[in-house]
């Protein structure tokens, strides 16, 4: 019978394999029978706790074990698990608690800040704060359940996460999905990737970023064993390579500049990891400079490479399968087709379909539920209109400009906020970047507008191959043999982009150096 809650396909495959490995984090390994038991346990505890259907709870935990028995808890006690990044600052995290209205918020004793939190969010409506302790875990705060937990009726549409993501305007928005939502995704993502019981996959992404929904339930829909990368191994290239081969990972969900930096890691002619394990690669959240894909795809012939698209509104809509060969690989990278159960259609600010195919991305299908708590920012996204069967039905604009091929494949051609105007011109921020990326030695790109209206200019930030050397003149002057001149860039060149904490190019960073650079 087919699964319509998280925690009915994790249940299968602990009643198939309750001795196969489930969770690994460098210090613990958990069978599925004991993932099972001690998430049973904690959930009886939470729902003693008021914690059930329509109940947010927090989880503030480094990846770890505990980590993943607090998530199975928090949605077999009947709630919904709220992942908050344990390194944010607390006056943010603060802010996301009120915002959430959590009344149960679950952390580590051993992370910085725990207290600092405490008491940032005393005015907030948290009642019970439940601590993991030791790396077994223990758990301070609740009182743990000998049996299971009290059964709860649920249905597929009742709410299963949020993840707070930041906004255009800089103000977090919490992504709602429930139930339904997840498992269409995994379920494909799965079938897609031919998940099973002999594969280890890697957890690199931070548990509120929305890459971790593949991590966990796909892993644990189809037996896999879910090993978790921690957040000081994955800023270190080699320390990762290393981790990848040591652990055996053979599927790797993460962001291209995590596999562009790994890259120069994994040469074993040079004494870098020989990732003989991996048999797929899965990438999302950025557009993936060519040069280096075709590296990898030339350096790791066995292995499948997967190019997917999707906000965390809509968790994963478009699909690319990389061919297999590196001259094949076209350049820019298509972001594919579109996933089951999704419509896609490109389409002006209100959805009215663009003759040529292109414009604004539209997807209806399996999207999210709305903001938390903003009705009016979820109106201003998501409006009903027909599909092409006739149908009314709610569509979704992601916000990116997208365009269809006429062999039926979408293309990225950059977000809303790429295309900028200076000095009367019309300019894709997203063309500059994809032309930096094409220069011999750069292996990472972004572009700014930076300026007050009427005096904004453009400013590139580069870093470099591994082992490469080129000046900031000589990145200019590549730009200046393809870009008309109004495109051309400042350009600084970088010995690494600052990223944010889901491993993405941290773009107001950037926008701070350059600001900071001009008033110097």
């Amino acid at each position: 019978m087919r699964p319509w809650l998280l925690t009915q396909a994790v249940a299968g495959t602990v009643a198939r394999r309750p001795e196969a490995p489930a969770l690994r984090d460098g210090k613990v390994e958990l069978s599925y029978g004991a993932l099972w038991q001690e998430s049973g346990r904690l959930a009886a505890g939470l729902q003693a706790l008021g914690l059930g259907p329509g109940e947010r709870a927090g989880i503030c935990l480094k990846k770890s074990a505990a980590a993943g028995i607090a998530i199975l808890a928090v949605l077999r006690a009947g709630g919904a698990y709220v992942p908050l990044d344990p390194v944010a600052p607390p006056a943010r995290l603060a802010a996301l608690i009120r915002d959430c209205g959590l009344r149960v918020v679950i952390a580590g004793d051993d992370q910085p800040g725990v207290e600092e939190l405490r008491r940032a969010a005393a005015e907030s409506p948290v009642r019970h704060w439940v601590t993991a302790t030791g790396a077994a875990p223990g758990w301070r705060g609740v009182e743990l359940g000998i049996e299971e937990p009290a059964p709860r009726r649920r249905v597929g549409g009742d709410l299963a996460y949020v993840l707070y993501t930041s906004g255009s305007t800089g103000q977090p928005k919490g992504v709602m999905h429930c139930h339904r939502h997840a498992l269409n995704f995994i379920e494909w993502a799965a079938e897609e990737t031919a998940l099973g019981e002999q594969d280890r996959v890697g957890g690199f992404a931070p548990l509120h970023f929305d890459l971790s929904i593949f991590d966990l339930f796909a892993s644990w829909s189809r037996g896999a064993c879910l090993c978790m990368l921690d957040a000081v191994t994955a800023r270190f290239p080699a320390a990762m390579a290393a981790w990848l081969d040591q652990e055996r990972i053979s599927v790797l969900y993460c962001v291209p500049s995590a596999l562009v930096r790994l890259l120069p890691r994994c040469d074993p002619e040079r004494g870098g990891a020989n990732l003989r394990s991996l048999r797929a690669v899965i990438f999302a959240g950025e557009v993936f400079p060519v040069a280096p894909l075709r590296a990898w795809v030339a350096r790791l012939p066995q292995t499948a490479f997967y190019n997917w698209y999707g906000p965390t509104e809509t968790n994963v809509c478009t699909a690319y399968r990389v061919p297999s060969a590196p001259e094949l690989i076209p350049d820019p990278l298509p972001i594919g087709t579109a996933c089951p159960n999704f419509e896609l259609r490109a389409g002006d600010e209100s959805g009215q379909p663009s003759p040529d195919g292109a414009g604004y991305l539209w997807a209806r299908g399996e999207i999210f539920l709305g903001y938390w708590g903003d009705r009016q920012r979820t109106a201003q996204v998501c409006r009903p209109f027909a599909g092409a069967d006739g149908l009314e039905a709610v569509w979704y604009n992601t916000g990116d400009l997208a365009r269809l091929d006429g062999d039926g494949v979408w293309h990225f051609e950059g977000r809303r906020d790429d295309l900028v105007k200076v000095r009367g011109y019309r300019i894709s921020l997203l063309e500059i970047q994809q032309t930096l990326l094409r220069a011999p030695a750069v292996a990472a790109a972004a572009v700014l507008l930076i300026g007050e209206p009427g005096g904004e200019a453009l400013h590139a930030y580069v870093a470099l191959q591994a082992g490469q050397t080129a000046s900031a003149a000589e990145v200019r002057n590549w730009c200046s043999q393809t870009l008309p001149r109004y495109m051309v860039p400042e350009v600084h060149v970088v010995a690494q982009l600052p990223e944010t904490a889901t491993g993405k190019v941290d773009r107001v960073k950037l926008a701070e150096l350059a600001r900071q650079g001009a008033a110097a």
